[in-house]
């Protein structure tokens, strides 16, 4: 994921995901604002990434996992905990997606960050 373009296609993607699995109005935007969001931050902070969309039908979750290979988050302590004031967007990217979602994981460091977002269907 590299371009605003790509970033639509996300979105659209996980909207057929969703209308496919039978979720609708605002469990769907749930799902489609966190891959918005990751997006985003991907392309605005890191250049590209990766993302993927999962089911698994054992938990009855869908995930999103987004990756990318940036410097890593020096100041997620501080974002998660409302503190922190983006001088490129609002600063809310990672906050929305973790309260938009029933799980929420961010592992981050020198070699790339991952975000993990689950929700129960």
């Amino acid at each position: 994921m590299s371009s605003p373009r790509e970033l639509s296609e996300a979105r659209l993607h996980a909207r057929s995901m969703c209308e496919l699995l039978g979720i609708r109005g605002y469990p769907a935007q749930r799902v489609v604002t966190t891959v918005s969001e990751l997006a985003r931050n991907m392309i605005r902070y890191v250049g590209e990434g990766t993302m993927r969309l999962g089911l698994d039908l054992d938990t009855k979750r869908l995930t999103i996992v987004a990756e990318d290979r940036g410097p890593g988050i020096a100041e997620l302590e501080s974002i998660l905990a409302g503190e922190y004031q983006s001088r490129t967007g609002l600063g809310r990217g990672l906050i929305g997606v973790r309260n938009l979602a029933d799980e929420f994981d961010v592992q981050t460091g020198p070699s790339g960050t991952t975000v993990t977002a689950a929700f129960r269907l």
